[in-house]
């Protein structure tokens, strides 16, 4: 029979073979993409999961929150990168078929990248999109305002109202050579609570997705270098549409969101998907995942509101995986997914 002190001497070496095990676990990602839990992974979701926790323990107070909203609803200084981005985006929808998407993101040098769609159910013009689209190369009517190639949207109050203005040539998305006069007259407003990314998000579920990724001087460098101050909120807009001088009064339940930051490079994102519901209720869902490599390959973002408690609640977690759906050019016709908030 084996001493106590052999027995001792041959758990503790397999206790420690099975640890370096573990934590030499380094499976390769998925599609060479998508990152998977290393043998460190729980390790550093606690350690993150620390840090953010700590850094919402001071949460602003409610005057300077108001301060800080009604600063950065105005167009933001631009960085002196050669893409700085400073975009403002509108996306409506209600019941009876209606939409209207409408971004304007401002960039270096008077440019703007810009579009506008616009669905109108009982026209029966189909899908409309502002005379450049495919191309969103637009240039700005005045550096100072969220404004290109007559798409406006302003601030007239923070967090409550907004005015969307647009006047100009709208082309058919099924007939690119039938083109339409459009007016669009708007007015967004809300009494919800806006969700910011950067204070709002769940500690455990950032860290989730931060512990992902290899850890290294570069990778926390690209983090910093592509933060972007990114919020949201929810309410409606109420807008009256003239398409060659027949008027349509609309209401869409829309999402608004402004981002900020030192730049934006499309080319590094590889794929994202966001889904914005407006429930009977009154209740409002954001969900995302974002696969932004250079940072996040597997990013979940999100939160619900709930029209009973008049509360924002953050997704904690999300079971949707990109890669499972269209992940190689095309689209997948349903989909479905589960999440907690």
């Amino acid at each position: 029979m084996l001493e106590s002190t052999e027995i001792l001497i041959v758990t503790i070496s397999v206790v420690l073979i099975a640890l370096v095990r573990i934590i030499d676990k380094k499976p390769p990602p998925i599609i060479g993409i998508y990152q998977r839990p290393s043998g460190l992974y729980w390790l550093k979701v606690g350690f993150m999961y620390l840090l953010l926790t700590l850094r919402k323990l001071k949460p602003l107070k409610k005057k300077e929150l108001e301060r800080f909203y009604s600063n950065i609803e105005k167009p933001q200084k631009l960085s002196v990168h050669e893409k700085p981005i400073d975009a403002v985006y509108l996306n409506g929808a209600n019941k009876h078929g209606d939409h209207l998407v409408t971004g304007l993101a401002r960039r270096k040098g008077s440019l703007t990248d810009g579009f506008l769609y616009l669905k109108i159910n009982g026209s029966n013009y189909g899908l409309l999109e502002t005379p450049k689209l495919p191309d969103t190369t637009l240039r700005n009517d005045n550096d100072e305002e969220f404004s290109a190639d007559g798409i406006k949207m302003s601030c007239v109050e923070p967090m409550k109202k907004w005015t969307l203005m647009y006047n100009g040539k709208m082309k058919e998305l099924d007939n690119r050579n039938k083109w339409h006069d459009v007016t669009i007259e708007g007015v967004w407003t809300s009494d919800l609570p806006p969700f910011n990314f950067d204070t709002d998000m769940d500690p455990l579920c950032m860290a989730k997705s931060m512990a992902y990724e290899k850890w290294s001087r570069q990778h926390f460098d690209n983090l910093k270098s592509n933060h972007q101050t990114h919020y949201e909120q929810f309410g409606v807009l109420r807008a009256s549409v003239k398409i060659d001088d027949v008027a349509y009064d609309i209401e869409l339940d829309t999402l608004r969101d402004h981002s900020f930051g030192n730049h934006r490079e499309w080319r590094q994102f590889r794929r994202y998907g966001l889904h914005f519901f407006s429930a009977e209720n009154g209740d409002r869902f954001s969900l995302g995942k974002i696969c932004l490599p250079i940072s996040f390959s597997r990013l979940t973002v999100g939160y619900v509101y709930s029209a009973k408690h008049k509360q924002i609640f953050p997704v904690k977690d999300c079971d949707l995986q990109l890669y499972q759906h269209g992940e190689f050019g095309t689209p997948p016709k349903d989909f479905a997914f589960s999440f907690t908030a």
